[in-house]
């Protein structure tokens, strides 16, 4: 193996390693801000219960009950958002494959 592609290699390793590294820091993150709304969420919605618990009821509307409930809500928009993800990545690919080869080595 010749120095420019074992350095060439050390390039694309390093380069890995550090979008490895980047895409957990911001995955991290987002778990961390995902938990930190889960907490506030659950503190809110336990502090509005206890708040509305000696209200009266409320008369129930046949129009609210006919909508959708939030978790089929959920399936619905993480369903389509998963269509949607498999659509582009094969998008990519196919874009990828029509591009002109990237292996300037070769020249």
């Amino acid at each position: 193996m010749d120095t420019t592609t074992s350095t060439k290699k050390q390039s694309e390793k390093k380069f890995d390693n550090d979008n490895a590294k980047a895409q957990e820091l911001i995955l991290d993150a987002v778990k961390q801000s995902q938990e930190a709304t889960l907490q506030f969420v659950q503190t809110w919605s336990e502090g509005v219960t206890k708040l509305t618990s000696n209200l009266p009821e409320l008369p129930k509307l046949p129009e609210i009950a006919a909508l959708p409930k939030p978790d089929e809500l959920s399936e619905q928009f993480f369903g389509f958002a998963q269509k949607l993800m498999t659509a582009q990545q094969e998008f990519v690919k196919k874009l990828i494959a029509v591009l002109p080869s990237q292996d300037v080595t070769a020249k």
